[in-house]
């Protein structure tokens, strides 16, 4: 069988695949639970997805949490593309990413943890067996730029800026290439944003709605319960996050007044409207699908693939 090439997108806040996004949320137990649906069953544990992210791992090889949320991914891709089980064992070709600052330290370790020989599973009530037999781990941010390469390419000086979950991921390209001395990871990501905002909203009313209530006011601008007005609070503190943002990017010399600033990732496509007022980002240029990175990897496995081929 063909192996099948699938990108996993293995986000703080959500979990992306070409065709799939989920909050990078689980909950193990060892009984069964009373739903049916969404359930995946590993090493005689059962996996379900939750609204409630993980807590955050600069090391996400710590624990067993985020092999269980790729597993989830590749189980829904296949699923997608209409793969059905087998007797014999699905072979996948896996992409997966990494912040460039973490690249060094931690690709090594990423790759092991997804290699693991013949991998058996239950999800949704169907029995997979998949050989994972081979990883690759690309630069996250600079795989999602991929479609978009050849506009990319002449912009003489640009910035990658991958608003992510809990942090923001800076790559200096020139003409499109890399400058590996300037790769950059700011722990001001969109999880920083809602807890900034529930904050001001707790010392107000004394309460505050969760983060999907929160992004899904962000995305209408519609309050949710007249009584309780949050949409100008949302908008005053969501426009300073972006100017200290902007603030932080030109302590370290990202200045995007004078360069191109390409922005990636679902932080950067919920604050589309406030990083288009902002008026030190001149031109901003967006890469507007959250499954970016996910089909970057795809597309790179894919390519090595066809060279491996025609070599």
């Amino acid at each position: 069988m063909k192996p099948i090439i699938i990108g996993v997108d293995t986000g703080n806040r959500c979990i992306k695949t070409v065709h799939n996004v989920f909050v990078s949320g689980i909950n193990k137990q060892k009984a069964k639970p009373i739903q049916s649906k969404e359930v995946l069953k590993y090493n005689d544990e059962y996996y379900t997805l939750t609204k409630k992210r993980v807590n955050y791992l600069q090391d996400k090889t710590e624990n067993d949490e985020y092999f269980a949320l790729t597993l989830f991914g590749i189980a829904k891709e296949l699923k997608f593309r209409g793969i059905k089980p087998s007797n014999e064992a699905i072979p996948i070709l896996l992409g997966v990413g990494l912040p460039p600052s973490h690249l060094g330290l931690y690709k090594d370790k990423f790759k092991k943890y997804f290699e693991r020989a013949f991998i058996k599973f239950n999800y949704e009530g169907e029995s997979y067996k998949i050989q994972i037999q081979n990883v690759i781990v690309f630069s996250q941010g600079y795989a999602a730029i991929f479609d978009d390469f050849q506009q990319i390419s002449t912009f003489d000086k640009s910035y990658i800026v991958d608003i992510g979950g809990y942090t923001t991921d800076v790559i200096q390209l020139n003409n499109g290439k890399i400058d590996t001395n300037v790769c950059q990871s700011i722990n001001a990501g969109m999880i920083i944003l809602y807890n900034k905002i529930k904050d001001e909203l707790e010392n107000k009313y004394g309460i505050a709605p969760d983060e999907n209530q929160i992004d899904h006011i962000m995305a209408t601008g519609i309050e949710i319960n007249p009584k309780y007005p949050m949409v100008d609070i949302i908008n005053q503190i969501t426009t300073r996050y972006v100017e200290d943002l902007v603030s932080l990017l030109k302590e370290k010399g990202i200045i995007l007044t004078f360069a191109k600033g390409i922005f990636i990732g679902g932080g950067s496509i919920r604050l589309k409207k406030w990083i288009d007022q902002n008026q030190e980002i001149y031109k901003p240029y967006y890469i507007d699908s959250i499954h970016a990175n996910a089909k970057g990897y795809e597309a790179c496995l894919n390519a090595i693939q066809n060279q491996k081929k025609s070599g």
